[in-house]
């Protein structure tokens, strides 16, 4: 052999045995770890617990050695490599958890997690966004619900911001910013965490507005108007609303509508708990249209209020307001539900009765209807009550007549709602003038309202 052929023997024999010595080193190792979620303080009552592998699993293998202290029931689902696991209810918050991977969890390669692998997160105190001021270009402020003071402005828009909506897992805020120079409004989204913003969509001649997460935070729902302007400025006029849909899980974010049917318009999108469904209300049809991804179904609810009223966590109910005209010309509304499943109606609230109902939105669990309801013999302004879906029992929790409460949210756990409330009346039981909206808190155990923020509305949980 030259010496050439000899040196291209020792690489060779070189490169063997460092491929052994990487195969028998990758025994030892085993199947690693690669990335965890959530961390630390870095998680919410809302928070999918996911799980990393360095290499495709089996997948029943992992699951059966995945547990939790204290112990939670949840769902199993897998990304790829990732394994994923929901609650099936809200961590309280405060809570420590423990997330425990017992060894033995095998990769599909036959290599198996050869150590024990825990870590631990502990679930933080949801808080509280909304817009102020009220009478001037609004931003978005955080505030933590058990300090008022701490109130602490994330938005700097100098045209202000339309609306917005937090995502699931309350890590990002989508919102809908107005352009001044344009008139167009544009969505972006605000990473809490690093404070990253990001334009998603692209509504040059457009109104785009009203973002509306998916439970999953992998898709946005938003109604969007085309302004149809020319050069001149003229153009052949707006267009009705439509429902479009963003897709996060690409970049850039890919948006289109949610229907391929020109004719159905839309607006107010809201989905099921798991997001297998839609509910929208369609104009043109003057219904309330819901959309079944599984099987593609659309279901359509006759109404004339306006709205796509509330659709239950587990999509197969909604409680919608109907319109009443009496025979002075005066309208009220009142509430029906409806059976998705069965096609049964029904009335939740009677008609006969000079009660007005005007928004309605289920609990968590989906066991009770928090109803903005106003009863003039009773209060000048709207109240909240809290109903029984199957019997139709009403239960008031705010009373102040000063004040009418027509926009809330739900907390993750089903015990507290955010409130704008606004001082239709002064100290003196006269109109108020110059009253300016509210932010308060509501127990709905204990009915203890608290003041978050004044000259303020639109609030939401972040949980």
């Amino acid at each position: 052999m030259s010496r050439f052929d000899k040196l291209v023997a020792l690489v060779i024999v070189g490169l063997i045995g460092t491929i052994l010595l990487t195969v028998a080193l990758g025994d030892n190792v085993g199947v690693t770890v690669k990335r965890v979620a959530p961390l630390g303080t870095d998680a919410s009552s809302a928070s999918r617990i996911t799980m990393e592998f360095s290499e495709p699993m089996i997948r029943e293998s992992a699951e059966t050695r995945f547990r939790t202290e204290p112990a939670l029931n949840g769902d199993f689902s897998w990304s790829g490599t990732t394994l994923i696991f929901q609650p099936s209810l809200p961590i309280p918050p405060g809570e420590q958890v423990r997330v425990i991977l017992e060894s033995g969890a095998a990769a599909e390669s036959g290599r198996e997690v050869l150590a024990e692998y825990q870590y631990d997160f502990t679930v933080r105190t949801p808080r509280i966004a909304y817009m102020s001021p009220a009478n001037g270009l609004a931003n978005i402020w955080i505030v933590d619900p058990s300090d008022p003071s701490s109130a602490e402005q994330v938005t700097f828009s100098p045209s202000g911001i339309y609306d917005f909506s937090v995502s699931p897992d309350g890590t990002q805020i989508a919102f809908s910013e107005n352009n001044s120079n344009t008139g167009t409004q544009d969505i972006k989204l605000l990473d809490l965490t690093t404070g990253a913003l990001e334009q998603i969509t692209n509504c040059a001649d457009a109104g785009c507005t009203n973002p509306v997460w998916r439970p999953d935070g992998n898709v946005i729902a938003y109604e969007r108007v085309e302004y149809n302007t020319d050069l001149s400025g003229q153009g052949v006029g707006q267009s009705p609303t439509r429902v479009w849909t963003l897709d996060l899980t690409s970049r850039p974010v890919t948006t289109r509508p949610l229907f391929d049917e020109l004719q159905v318009l839309g607006h107010t999108p809201q989905w099921d708990a798991d997001g297998g469904r839609i509910a929208i209300y369609d104009p043109a049809s003057g219904a309330i249209l819901v959309r079944d991804f599984s099987d593609g179904s659309l279901l359509a609810v006759p109404t004339r209020a306006g709205n796509s009223g509330a659709l239950s966590p587990d999509g197969t109910m909604l409680v919608y307001p109907e319109v009443v005209i009496s025979d002075d010309a005066s309208a009220h509304s009142y509430l029906r539900l409806a059976n998705l499943v069965s096609n049964d109606q029904s009335y939740l609230s009677d008609p006969s009765l000079p009660v007005d109902d005007a928004r309605a939105l289920w609990s968590p669990d989906g066991e009770r209807l928090a109803v903005a309801r106003r009863d003039e013999s009773v209060t000048r302004g709207y109240q909240i009550y809290l109903v029984d879906p199957l019997t139709g029992e009403a239960q008031p929790v705010t009373s102040d007549p000063r004040y009418s409460n027509m926009f809330f949210w739900w907390d993750v756990t089903g015990r507290y709602l955010v409130v704008h409330r606004f001082p239709e009346l002064d100290e003196n039981m006269q109109p108020n003038y110059t009253g300016l909206p509210e932010i308060w808190t509501l127990d709905t155990e204990t009915l203890e309202m608290t003041q978050i923020a004044e000259n303020a509305f639109l609030p939401r949980w972040i949980p």
